[in-house]
């Protein structure tokens, strides 16, 4: 699914969520239960209540999960901000991040799996990448950046861009419009790849 489309249902997604919340009786459908895993059901709860913990919930049944959820709202709103971080996450490099994908793809004899993030080249980054888009796992986009931002501090930088781009083509078109927006110049912005998380 390309990003323009993840974008258009996130959109209805929003939309639909203020129709939900406009509803005088919201209950919870039994449905999810068939839809979402118990380690999900736990997620959500834990991403609406910073007052429970991992170990609180594990003693409650799925039913009790349900009924902590609420209603169906609830649940939407955790799916549309798990749609919006999909959008735009990027592959982050922590070495948990990486001994996580590789024992999940049980690839332990690969260079990359015991040798220590902070000591990677750029070449090691690269093909830790390549490995990542031949499972599957990721997709190259494009983003657009303040002008000051090179090439190598592209993942570095501390603000991420918020939109990705399936196309150059997509990316320049909106450097157009954002011009055209604020009176800068297309100079003032540049255009770079990146790799994110499928």
């Amino acid at each position: 699914m390309t990003i323009k489309e993840r974008k258009q249902i996130l959109y209805f997604l929003e939309g639909f969520m203020a129709n939900i919340e406009s509803f005088d009786e919201n209950n919870i459908s039994s449905e999810f239960l068939n839809l979402f895993s118990r380690k999900k059901l736990i997620e959500i709860v834990l991403w609406l209540f910073t007052n429970y913990n991992k170990s609180m919930l594990t003693e409650k049944t799925d039913t009790e999960l349900l009924e902590l959820i609420g209603d169906d709202a609830n649940v939407l709103s955790f799916v549309i901000e798990q749609w919006k971080s999909n959008i735009s996450a990027v592959p982050t490099l922590s070495q948990e991040e990486v001994n996580n994908f590789f024992d999940e793809i049980q690839l332990n004899v690969h260079y990359l799996r015991h040798k220590p993030v902070e000591q990677w080249d750029d070449y090691d980054v690269s093909n830790y990448y390549s490995i990542l888009f031949k499972r599957g796992k990721t997709q190259r986009v494009f983003a657009i950046f303040t002008s000051d931002v090179k090439d190598e501090d592209k993942y570095a930088v501390t603000t991420q861009p918020s939109f990705f781009f399936d196309s150059k083509e997509e990316a320049e078109q909106e450097v157009e419009r954002i011009c055209n927006e604020t009176k800068q110049g297309a100079s003032d912005f540049v255009i770079h790849t990146l790799w994110k998380i499928s």
